[in-house]
């Protein structure tokens, strides 16, 4: 087996199994039930925008340590805190205990670019970067899959008793974190800092191995670096400037951090949805999350899967294709407003999780093929980073305002109408430019 192929088989069977978790699907339904007796109200209001507060800084130190603890270090801490958050709710949490497993499970869900990162720094042609991302996301997905069918089961065979479901969490974190002690370490960073390579400008004048990319020069590997301290700064600034400088890291980016943020927003108060919905309705018994969630995640792991292997030049339909997404996916968030009926809703997250997940794939391979060698996270980190903080902002306003739950939906809606508009122009904009130049160039003897 290639090496390439090898690791990603490792990773995949990490994201995988740390994606079993049948707990997620009924959390609401778990912490509002008799056992735990919390209301629908502190539950929105209170505990979720507690994860919503933390992924913030959970966001920022994966991105600014990540490629610095060479990935690995940081999934071990990442198993870690997926099995401090679901021991905390075993037998009848208190609210402290909640709250603990609020802020762990934020952390948790803040270091998935860690996974990314230790994946391309261990494969060395970039060509490979988007069979590998599908790979490993349409494992993480058919986790999920798992782990929300069997929750489903558990609680049709246990009469509806959530209580039992922490319990599986926890023994398939366990084994997760077991597993990634086994994954082959990264090891030293390729990039090394020199006096000598420091310019005027206080960057680094070799920054990439890669010199097919533009604005960068090939790195030189050396035994014994001399480190200069004061230019590690510079440099990670430097970097940063000419990583966001290429057009294609940039117009994925926007998007990116855009859609995280709704996305990360629609995935906290989905299930709060479901419950409002069942509430309003009186058909508590159509609750099926733990279904809808794994039939969500399985079309979204098939479909990971086949973009994975599609291939093609993103780039350069990228904004048209970006326009089209972003206002499909505005017409599906806007059902949870209109729509009271939560076999439409279900149906919606179904086809909605499939989409944005797919597009993920493809912006993430696309920016980490124009990204230097022990990079990755950096800019990955920095744009989920980004995501979060403007999840919080959001989150933040909408609590102020007081919106209801529906009118939440319509908001995360009107986003992506505004994101599928603006890139919408932007391929006009491009395409009329580019045709322009063509005629000029054709009227040249």
């Amino acid at each position: 087996m290639d090496h390439w192929k090898f690791i990603t088989v490792m990773v995949t069977v990490f994201t995988f199994t740390v994606e079993i978790r049948p707990m997620d699907s009924f959390l609401t339904a778990y912490l509002t039930g008799p056992f735990v007796n919390v209301t629908l109200n502190e539950v929105s209001d209170v505990l979720t925008p507690i994860r919503i507060y933390f992924g913030v800084i959970g966001s920022f130190l994966v991105f600014v340590s990540s490629d610095y603890l060479r990935y690995k270090p940081v999934m071990i801490i990442n198993g870690m805190l997926g099995m401090a958050a679901y021991a905390n709710l075993i037998n009848s949490p208190t609210t402290f205990r909640i709250m603990v497993t609020e802020v762990c499970l934020s952390l948790f869900a803040c270091i998935e670019m860690a996974y990314y990162g230790y994946l391309y720094s261990k494969i060395e042609d970039k060509e490979h970067y988007q069979v590998a991302t599908g790979f490993a996301k349409s494992g993480m997905l058919s986790g999920t899959c798992v782990g929300s069918l069997l929750g489903q089961l558990v609680v049709y065979f246990n009469d509806c008793n959530y209580s039992v479901l922490p319990y599986y969490s926890l023994a398939f974190m366990t084994f997760a974190t077991v597993w990634v002690c086994f994954l082959p370490s990264v090891g030293n960073s390729k990039t090394v800092i020199h006096v000598e390579d420091i310019g005027d400008d206080d960057f680094l004048n070799s920054a990439i191995r890669d010199p097919g990319i533009p604005n960068y020069s090939s790195t030189v590997k050396n035994s014994n670096p001399n480190i200069a301290p004061s230019a590690i700064l510079f440099n990670h600034f430097g970097d940063f400037r000419r990583s966001y400088a290429d057009r294609t890291v940039l117009m994925w980016s926007i998007w990116y951090v855009i859609a995280m943020a709704v996305y990360t927003q629609m995935n906290l108060y989905i299930n709060i949805l479901y419950t409002y919905i069942a509430d309003e309705s009186g058909d508590e018994h159509l609750l099926l999350n733990g279904l809808v969630d794994s039939l969500a995640t399985m079309c979204a792991a098939i479909s990971t899967y086949q973009i994975g292997k599609v291939n093609m030049n993103w780039n350069d339909l990228g904004y048209t294709i970006l326009a089209f997404i972003s206002l499909a996916i505005a017409l599906l968030l806007s059902l949870g407003y209109s729509s009271k009926n939560i076999l439409v809703v279900y149906t919606m997250y179904i086809c909605l999780d499939t989409i944005v997940q797919s597009t993920f794939v493809i912006a993430m391979s696309q920016i980490g093929k124009q990204l230097k060698h022990d990079f990755y996270t950096s800019v990955l980190g920095f744009n989920a980073f980004l995501g979060i903080a403007l999840s919080t902002c959001l989150s933040s306003l909408i609590v102020r305002i007081g919106m209801s739950l529906p009118v939440r939906f319509l908001v995360y809606s009107s986003t992506f109408v505004i994101l599928g508009v603006v890139y919408g122009c932007a391929a006009v904009i491009l395409a009329t430019r580019d045709k322009c130049t063509k005629r000029r160039f054709n009227r040249l003897p």
